[in-house]
């Protein structure tokens, strides 16, 4: 993460960058796994980077923590016991909590410097989780802990990082496997899945794993500014269920900032660049 005279702070990726103005450095210090760095921002709040990679703004982190939750909860009739692996800001777990039918959430991550960083400065990411009981912190490494699980979840949310020494395991096939045999009969999963534009590869590879293993499989899409090129891919797949369909009638919640149940259905048409690069 390139600072540029105290006045910006710039993530390079691939052939491009993406600046924003800063007003100054707030924190910058290498966890056992990766640097962590939070700038405080002139339009976007606080903003945190995992080594050198945008991971949230206080701005728009509704936006991805409201289609990695709650698309896949929506799609599960009746999501009780949640597994979130990553999201160490909190923001995915705290959206899991907003369905009252979900009687635990188990959360695995592997960076407690991430979790302890994000109560400092992203306090409405994190805002209730130690309160609620549901919540089971349990920080260690995801893909063992998934490795142990049999038959016991609804959902298994991946809340990773980009495939690098740290997250690339939640990319793999075994990973995937090993997913499928934690999740009960009618389970789904679903992770973040990398950029349309610089990183079809990549998830047109995730795609084509999880078709092997899983019943059903499908591709969705946000947008969020602070990601490489704006748009960004969430995979999902099931044991039982076309997840593109809402059937959770138990989890009434009236208010959010970015999903909406026609939004849901609406993610799922892709542009025709991705359909082709994904076949």
């Amino acid at each position: 993460m390139a600072a540029l005279k105290g006045k910006w702070c710039t993530e390079t990726y691939r052939d491009t960058a993406l600046s924003f103005r800063i007003k100054k450095k707030l924190y910058a210090k290498k966890s056992g796994f990766q640097m962590v760095e939070v700038y405080e921002t002139e339009k976007h709040g606080n903003l945190m980077a995992l080594d050198g990679c945008y991971m949230v703004s206080e701005a728009e982190e509704f936006v991805y923590h409201d289609m990695l939750a709650h698309v896949p909860l929506f799609a599960h009739p009746n999501p009780r016991n949640v597994l979130v692996i990553g999201g160490g800001d909190g923001g995915t777990v705290r959206e899991v909590m907003r369905h009252k039918g979900v009687t635990n959430i188990d959360f695995v991550e592997i960076d407690p410097d991430v979790y302890e960083v994000s109560k400092r400065y992203f306090p409405a990411l994190v805002k209730g989780l130690e309160a609620d009981k549901r919540v089971k912190f349990k920080f260690g490494d995801g893909i063992k802990f998934v490795k142990a699980a049999r038959s016991e979840y609804d959902v298994i949310l991946i809340d990773g990082t980009d495939p690098s020494e740290i997250a690339g395991g939640l990319f793999g096939a075994e990973f995937f496997k090993d997913v499928h045999r934690a999740l009960k009969p009618d389970g789904i999963m679903c992770m973040q899945s990398e950029d349309p534009w610089y990183d079809l590869d990549i998830i047109k590879g995730v795609q084509t794993r999880l078709k092997k293993i899983f019943k059903k499989a499908g591709l969705y899409l946000a947008y969020i500014p602070i990601y490489p090129s704006g748009m960004w891919s969430f995979s999902i797949a099931s044991k039982r269920y076309a997840p593109s369909e809402t059937r959770n009638k138990k989890s009434k919640i009236k208010k959010f900032r970015y999903y909406t149940p026609a939004l849901h259905k609406a993610a799922f048409e892709l542009p025709q660049f991705v359909k082709d690069g994904i076949k």
